[in-house]
């Protein structure tokens, strides 16, 4: 795509190594932030970190003591381990049904931010996804892709540390086949 883009004179737009998209989904954080500035962490899905990477910039301008926590699938873990090791990792391995979270692949940009900027980093696995999918309908009759509720999943592993905090959770993406949730309910 990037070749493509680059023989027909466009501009290519990447889904990580892109500063104007970091700084466009940034405005969950900053969105957060103004309706609750008194939060105590924000709890961020992760695929290629954008979102997390933004949000965090926003929130951590705003209150420098915020915890930011991301979240990934532990069968597409591969920005946690670049994260806990400091550099661009790639993998071949990503078997997560959770297609938002489903990267095989650090990118520099990102990475860079997060490794500055999240105070802590979890992995859920798919159960704990289908769980929480289930617990959204169920309860707050919401519709969450594996991505989308990836939060709530690693708020409920985190349930005791986060205990009287006042969290905010992101739930992005609906993006869930009729069948998918089928199964998963």
């Amino acid at each position: 795509m990037e070749e493509q883009a680059r023989l027909k004179g466009y501009r290519y737009v990447h889904s990580a190594n892109e500063p104007l998209l970091v700084a466009g989904v940034g405005t969950i954080g900053l969105e957060m932030m103004l309706a609750r500035p008194d939060l105590d962490a924000i709890i961020m899905p992760i695929g290629g970190g954008s979102g997390a990477a933004g949000s965090s910039i926003a929130a951590k301008t705003i209150n420098p003591r915020i915890r930011m926590i991301g979240v990934q699938s532990e069968h597409a873990r591969v920005v946690y381990d670049s994260w806990r090791e400091h550099k661009v990792l790639s993998s071949d391995v990503c078997t997560t049904f959770a297609e938002g979270m489903a990267t095989r692949q650090a990118f520099e940009l990102t990475l860079g931010i997060l490794i500055q900027n999240l105070d802590d980093f979890v992995l859920v696995s798919d159960d704990e996804l289908f769980a929480s999918i289930r617990l959204l309908f169920e309860h707050t009759h919401n519709v969450a892709e594996g991505a989308g509720a990836a939060s709530l999943a690693a708020a409920m592993k985190l349930k005791d540390e986060l205990a009287g905090k006042k969290v905010a959770l992101d739930l992005s993406g609906g993006n869930i086949t009729a069948e998918t949730l089928k199964r998963i309910l």
